[in-house]
C-alpha cells in the first residue's frame, strides 16, 4: 500500500496467490546444461532443441523426475535455427517423455529467454496452473542460417543477392 491507498480486488488476489505460493513454495527441485562449445566446435552438429533435450533428460534424471508428472514445458531460444525450432518446448518436453497434451510454450526475450522460462514457471506455479515446470533456455550458435531476403517471389535477373549472417544483422 502507498500513502494509505487501498488495494483493488485484483491487487488482493494478486497478493494472496503470491504470498500462498510462497507459504506452498517453489523449488528448483534440478538445473543441468551442456558445456559451452565454441563456435563451429565439438557442438556444432547439434541443434538448439537437441542441446535443451539432453540438459533437460539429465535434469531429470538427477532431479528423480517421472516425465509423466510435468504439467508444462517452458523453454526459451532467440535464434530458430533448426527446422523444429518453432515448436522447441515441445519438441523438447516430447523427446524427453512428457506426455503429448502436456502444454508447451517458447518464449524469445533475447538474452534473457531462459530466465523468463523459470519466472513463468513460478507463476504458473502461482497462479496454481502447474505443479511441476520443465523450463530451460537454449541456443546453437553454430547452426544460425545465413538469409536471402526478398526470394519468396523471385528476384530480376542481373539483381545482386546478398547472404545475409543472422548473427550479425
Amino acid at each position: 500500500e502507498y500513502m494509505g491507498a487501498r488495494k483493488s480486488v485484483g491487487e488482493e488476489a494478486t497478493t494472496t496467490a503470491a504470498a500462498m505460493a510462497l507459504l506452498r513454495g517453489i523449488f528448483i527441485v534440478s538445473a543441468k546444461r551442456t558445456p559451452f562449445g565454441a563456435y563451429g566446435g565439438l557442438l556444432k552438429d547439434f541443434t538448439a532443441t537437441d542441446l535443451a533435450e539432453i540438459a533437460a533428460r539429465s535434469a531429470l534424471t538427477a532431479g528423480k523426475i517421472s516425465p509423466e508428472i510435468i504439467d508444462s514445458v517452458i523453454v526459451g531460444n532467440v535464434m530458430q535455427s533448426s527446422k523444429d525450432a518453432a515448436y522447441l518446448a515441445r519438441h523438447v518436453g516430447l523427446r524427453v517423455g512428457v506426455p503429448i497434451p502436456t502444454p508447451a510454450l517458447t518464449i524469445n526475450r533475447l538474452c534473457g529467454s531462459g530466465f523468463q522460462s523459470i519466472v513463468n514457471g513460478c507463476q504458473e506455479i502461482s497462479l496454481n496452473d502447474s505443479e511441476v515446470v520443465l523450463c530451460g533456455g537454449t541456443e546453437s550458435m553454430s547452426q544460425a542460417p545465413f538469409a536471402v531476403r526478398n526470394m519468396r517471389f523471385g528476384t530480376k535477373l542481373g539483381v545482386d543477392l546478398q547472404l545475409e549472417d543472422t548473427l550479425w544483422s
